[in-house]
């Protein structure tokens, strides 16, 4: 893997001239956008190479045009619907029509409502023809794929997709193959992530605490932070820590545990691909055993360290209901810190994101393996009626530095510049007032996206050096076919979606713990760890 991921980012890195590596969430914009499309470059040398790359690569624009298709590409957004959509997507059909004579419609679903509004068009067999799937939950990727909610594009990539599968490879195309199907293909980003603590700077140095946060190690220095600002008049009113999503998300996120005092002393696990958190495997192949994630002494002691600080009053008393994201938490003023899992650069991403300084200290790193590659995965749906067109946008998400820019930084000389290889705001604007600021992982191709303000030209090669020291889960490649386990695995996501948002939060007594535990054993989760195991047993034996 980190052999693979290595050649292809030197690869990027040749084909462009300029380093292009931005990362993570970042704010989506709130003012008024115009409606000027620019390619995403300081000098042109990126806008220009991307669109005689794509078109060579797509091979459209010289024939014949038949009747225009029409798709809808349905996007999770970080954050509130940038009101500079409109702009944007006006820029894109100015690429895509001539280039792949397809008209692109863009609808962007905010986070909590993504996966309520995913189901609903699935249930009604409405017409979509892109979407991405959200790292858990209903709309997760393992979840959707169950319930065999997307179309096969093993075919369709052949004809329309080379560029991604030349973009991805062949290792990250087994993260989303069953039994040799491709059932979407996953974003290609910075697969290193880590756990980090993300904290207000402004109030870290307003308490004189800066040094202390930045250098601390333990939770306990953590719990020590979390009771000054408690006790501080000037900053009690915040929220200590709120939750990361809106499912009570806090302390135990997923691939991770993280209770031990010690930084140092935490570890990891590797979900398989599951996205509900209920699978848990060593990584480093020691032992190939599957287990309940939920009811290991791990997962319960995060729990228990949660539960801890809910009592002490660190914890935001809303946290179950939390109806918005911890960035937009921060961004509003009511909460101080939250738990987060983010790549390199995140000092930058998460400043942006919340709209003012954060400084973030890192707990644990994960090892690459098949639920870093399936967090965010594009799909093409069984409800949509240009499947073909589909692929050929989706292959210029992969390929094309132009629409990599405009998705995700929007319109250059209306939502952003550029100065020496780095995207900046306009003058006079930032998160709060930009008409379109999103994020640059979501978007097909991370390594085409300009690099953020903070970080520097060469961040790719940063990010390079990153993957090539990574380390690999053993079980990199494996993935489930949950067909026969999926009115199982629907039984169970229920139960984790009314019982775990209290458990992550720390709001739940010990009681709700057990109940949770014996529900899940109910609802057929001894069954999907069987099947689960099976069909590990037989990969590894075809490993030999």
């Amino acid at each position: 893997m980190k052999g693979r991921v290595t050649a292809l980012l030197m690869a990027a890195c040749l084909a462009m001239s300029m380093a292009a590596c931005g990362n993570n969430e970042s704010a989506s914009g709130a003012g008024n956008g115009g409606n000027e499309t620019t390619a995403a470059s300081d000098s042109g040398a990126v806008s220009e190479s991307g669109s005689e790359a794509a078109a060579a690569d797509n091979g459209e624009a010289d024939e014949p045009l038949e009747d225009m298709a029409e798709i809808k590409v349905t996007i999770l957004s970080m954050g509130p619907i940038p009101q500079g959509l409109q702009d944007v997507e006006d820029a894109v059909n100015e690429i895509t029509e001539p280039e792949i004579n397809t008209h692109v419609t863009l609808e962007m679903l905010e986070p909590g409502n993504y996966a309520q509004q995913i189901n609903l068009k699935m249930s009604s067999s409405e017409p979509f023809d892109l979407m991405v799937t959200m790292p858990s939950g209903t709309a997760g990727f393992t979840t959707m794929v169950s319930q065999n909610q997307f179309m096969d594009i093993s075919e369709l990539l052949q004809e329309y997709g080379q560029g991604i599968i030349d973009t991805l490879g062949e290792e990250l195309l087994q993260a989303t193959t069953i039994n040799g199907k491709i059932y979407g293909v996953t974003t290609y980003r910075s697969l290193v992530t880590s756990n980090y603590i993300v904290m207000r700077t402004d109030v870290l140095e307003d308490l004189g605490l800066l040094e202390k946060a930045q250098n601390m190690t333990t939770l306990e220095e953590y719990e020590e932070i979390l009771q000054a600002v408690k006790e501080s008049d000037k900053w009690n009113y915040l929220a200590g820590i709120v939750a990361s999503d809106l499912v009570g998300t806090c302390l135990p996120l997923g691939g991770t545990y993280v209770g031990e005092n010690n930084f140092a002393d935490d570890t990891c696990y590797d979900q398989l691909g599951d996205t509900n958190k209920f699978i848990a495997i060593n990584p480093d192949g020691s032992d190939p055993t599957i287990v309940n994630n939920f009811a290991t002494e791990e997962y319960h002691k995060m729990y228990e360290v949660m539960h801890d600080w809910y009592e002490k009053g660190y914890v935001y008393g809303d946290v179950t209901t939390q109806t918005d994201k911890a960035e937009e938490m921060v961004k509003s003023n009511a909460a101080f810190s939250y738990f987060s899992q983010s790549e390199i650069g995140v000092e930058v991403s998460k400043s942006a994101t919340c709209g003012m300084p954060m400084t973030c200290v890192k707990m644990v790193t994960m090892p690459i393996s098949t639920s870093t590659t399936s967090k965010f995965v594009w799909t093409v749906p069984t409800t949509s009626q240009e499947p073909e067109a589909a692929i050929k946008f989706l292959n210029m998400m992969y390929t094309d530095a132009r629409i990599c820019n405009l998705l995700a930084w929007g319109v250059e000389g209306v939502h952003y510049q550029v100065k020496d290889g780095v995207a900046y705001f306009m003058d006079g604007q930032d998160a709060n007032n930009c008409a379109y600021h999103t994020c640059d992982f979501i978007y097909g191709n991370q390594f085409l996206v300009l690099p953020w303000d903070g970080q520097s030209a060469d961040f790719r090669d940063i990010a390079l050096e990153e993957m090539e020291n990574a380390q690999t889960s053993a079980y990199l490649g494996f993935i489930c076919d949950t067909n026969a386990i999926s009115n199982e695995i629907s039984a169970v996501a229920n139960v984790i979606a009314e019982y775990l948002p209290a458990i992550d939060s720390g709001v739940a007594e010990q009681d709700h713990y057990d109940a949770f535990l014996k529900k899940l054993d109910e609802s057929g989760l001894p069954k999907i760890i069987e099947e689960y195991q099976n069909q590990l047993n037989d990969w590894l034996a075809q490993q030999q």
